[in-house]
């Protein structure tokens, strides 16, 4: 898919507080500043899911229909959506899994 850039990368209250409160130039910290500024250079930089295997829990808490993965390392991901705005379309993050496990969990598999 082309590259298109957002117009904004955000993340939900509570991903926002996470990711403040990460200890600068941490492992973590600098995973999440790569994968925010491949987000701000290209929007569709993760895996689109297929409507169908969209997890009902982002769709009854977010109201949302498309949803994106973004993978951090062999085993953190990050999770988004796109969301249409008066001047485009802006990336919103909605939860980083640092384990595969809960990862697993979330999506049934």
């Amino acid at each position: 898919m082309d590259k298109k850039k957002p117009s904004s990368v955000n993340a939900t209250p509570e991903i926002a507080d996470v990711i403040s409160n990460l200890e600068k130039g941490s492992y973590l910290d600098k995973i999440i500043s790569k994968a925010k500024r491949k987000l701000e250079e290209n929007m569709f930089a993760g895996n689109n899911f297929q409507k169908k295997k969209i997890p009902k829990y982002y769709i009854e808490n977010y109201g949302i229909y498309n949803l994106y993965v973004l993978d951090l390392d062999s085993k953190s991901r990050l999770i988004y959506t796109l969301i249409a705005n008066g001047v485009g379309v802006s990336v919103n993050i909605l939860e980083i899994f640092v384990d595969h496990k809960e990862y697993e969990k979330r999506f049934g598999y």
